[in-house]
């Protein structure tokens, strides 16, 4: 069994066709209790509007479940745009899965649903197709063409329609940090790993097949796990002190490389990984690496030889680190 997929949480694909009649490939639930949003990295911002849904779903005696959007809305309005997300869909269902979530509602966001009004969204996809008997949601959430609706009109439509709503105002830490999406990218491109594990709950991974590279790694005592960035929100160039999740559940530490490896004449961005102790082939896996802290930036070296003796110190800083921990 992969322990990298979701195995019990109930997922349901919906869609909009153009007459705005339902596409779905299961059966639902009626009277779910239900968080709607993007919950791009599932931080702790979000897991407040989800536990909100699961409380008040136990109190009723019904199903919990997130309504999610696949593509995000960003992607799908911005095709062009630069690398942004923080999750795969895989990874939020296991985060929603991890939170005790029964049901994944993933509508299809195209040209179909983003035509459809605020109006139209709560009474055809909220009431009469989910038949929701409540709805969470964080205090930001927009919805409809255009994003027309705002959480203050969520609270109208349910009171027209007959569902309850719960908006939750914006988070922070306890040190004031902004418990958001763009919170966590801006931690990333500043390399501050350890604040966008405070601002997500988790450390952020990065999901993906591991791929052959260029295996100079090996020349120089070095191999590496390789893996693409896809659509991930690229942290800053860097190297980190990571744990690699393997599909068989065994997590190993090590260090992990994130840019374009200049040394080497490098023009590809990958994310190369060192794992401690480990010489087992896996390429074709899919493996899961989590950036735990920033040791230096990217650099570009006079010589191998140069190159090989920096990555000994930054494999020996985070073999001391783990032993700290």
């Amino acid at each position: 069994m992969n322990a990298l997929l979701p195995r019990s949480i109930k997922v349901v694909t919906l869609g909009v066709a153009g007459d705005h009649s339902l596409r779905t490939d299961a059966p639902l639930p009626v009277g779910a209790c239900a968080a709607i949003g993007s919950f791009d990295g599932v931080h702790v911002g979000h897991q407040h509007v989800i536990e909100s849904a699961i409380a008040v779903a136990r109190r009723k005696g019904v199903a919990s479940a997130v309504i999610c959007f696949d593509p995000h809305p960003q992607t799908f309005f911005h095709r062009d745009g630069k690398p942004f997300r923080l999750m795969t869909l895989s990874q939020q269902l296991r985060a929603f899965e991890a939170m005790g979530v029964d049901y994944a509602f993933v509508l299809s966001f195209d040209t179909h649903l983003s035509a459809l009004t605020a109006e139209d969204f709560a009474r055809l996809i909220l009431r009469d197709y989910i038949k929701l008997s409540h709805v969470s949601a964080g205090f930001d959430f927009q919805f409809g063409k255009r994003g027309g609706g705002h959480a203050k009109d969520l609270v109208a439509f349910g009171e027209q329609l007959g569902f309850t709503t719960d908006i939750l105002p914006c988070q922070t830490d306890t040190e004031g940090h902004k418990l958001s999406s763009s919170a966590v990218r801006e931690a990333l491109l500043a390399g501050d790993a350890k604040l966008a594990t405070e601002i997500l709950g988790r450390p952020q991974a990065y999901l993906g097949e591991v791929i052959h590279g260029a295996k100079q790694g090996r020349t120089i005592d070095f191999p590496t796990l390789n893996l693409t960035l896809g659509d991930y929100q690229r942290p800053r160039y860097g190297i980190y002190i990571t744990q690699t999740a393997l599909p068989d559940g065994r997590v190993i530490n090590g260090v992990s490389n994130i840019g374009v490896r200049p040394t080497v004449g490098g023009d590809i961005e990958l994310l190369e990984t060192y794992l401690f102790d480990f010489s087992e082939e896996i390429y074709g896996q899919v493996v899961e690496t989590a950036l735990l802290d920033f040791i230096r930036p990217e650099a570009k070296f006079a010589s191998f030889d140069e190159m090989k003796l920096e990555i000994q110190n930054d494999a020996a800083k985070a073999r001391a680190w783990f032993q700290k921990m």
